[in-house]
């Protein structure tokens, strides 16, 4: 994906989950990604900061991207890789056992990440594939007894806009994620984007429940987003809902349009 907005990209995410659960995954990260100038070429990086419960992890991980022109559109592929900090607070986690002794106070551990993605995009279609963690990179925590490795994930995704008027663009999309020994997960998207300003849309998320979103493109290079989740199994009932906010710009250094809003 780096490079395909055709600018100098740039946005914030952050999102709060299961807002009623103690301790529920908050996660926030930066993105930055850009075409070199014979377009070719494009380069992201991004920052990333997860908190759940007692156990944080920052992330900074750069982006390489080669794309080709085919038929209509671009097929780009895709490297990316990283590192993980991960931190644990011992002390501040709640044993069933009030005389377990706590291992110190707080470990940091570090782990590496290679991944690997394609993307294929015309203006109105688009189709991509990754995995992520192809090394299995591995940290520990106190001794090799709990150490632990990242497990690769698979990602595809696809959609295609269709214009229904004058002023609305119908966006249908799908994305499967899957792990091993973990039932796959499919998300259909139904969005619309209403004078080329406006989108709204839902998602329905397999074995979890529905989310609702909604952006405003205030202008050709500015855009903020909002979502909510509505779980439906029992932790999303629990929890009372997720919230996500999203800004974005595009900084236009090559004096070209950025890519058509249809699909994104």
């Amino acid at each position: 994906y780096a490079g395909s907005r055709e600018a100098l990209a740039a946005a914030l995410t952050a999102r709060k989950q299961w807002v009623d659960i103690d301790g529920a995954p908050q996660t926030s990260s930066l993105t930055m990604q850009a075409p070199l100038r014979k377009k070719k070429v494009g380069l992201g990086f991004e920052m990333v900061n997860d908190e759940i419960g007692p156990k944080s992890i920052i992330g900074g991980l750069f982006s390489y991207s080669y794309r080709i022109r085919l038929l209509k559109g671009k097929l780009s592929f895709g490297l990316r890789g990283g590192i993980y900090d991960y931190r644990i607070r011992w002390d501040e986690i709640k044993y069933r056992d009030k005389t377990e002794v706590y291992i110190g106070s707080q470990e940091r551990r570090a782990a590496f990440t290679v991944d690997y993605g394609m993307y294929y995009y015309t203006k109105s279609f688009y189709w991509g594939l990754a995995a992520t963690h192809l090394n299995r990179g591995r940290y520990a925590y106190y001794s090799e007894s709990l150490s632990s490795s990242l497990v690769p994930h698979v990602f595809m995704t696809i959609g295609k806009g269709f214009q229904l008027g004058e002023n609305i663009v119908f966006s249908p999309s799908m994305m499967t994620k899957g792990v091993k020994g973990v039932p796959d997960d499919v998300d259909l998207n139904l969005n619309f984007l209403i004078d080329e300003k406006i989108w709204i849309g839902m998602s329905v998320r397999s074995k979890y429940g529905l989310v609702f979103l909604a952006e405003w493109n205030v202008s050709e290079k500015f855009r903020i987003g909002y979502s909510y989740d509505l779980g439906l199994n029992k932790i999303g009932v629990l929890g009372k809902g997720s919230h996500e906010i999203h800004i974005g710009y595009d900084f236009n250094i090559f004096n070209t349009k950025t890519v058509s809003p249809r699909y994104l």
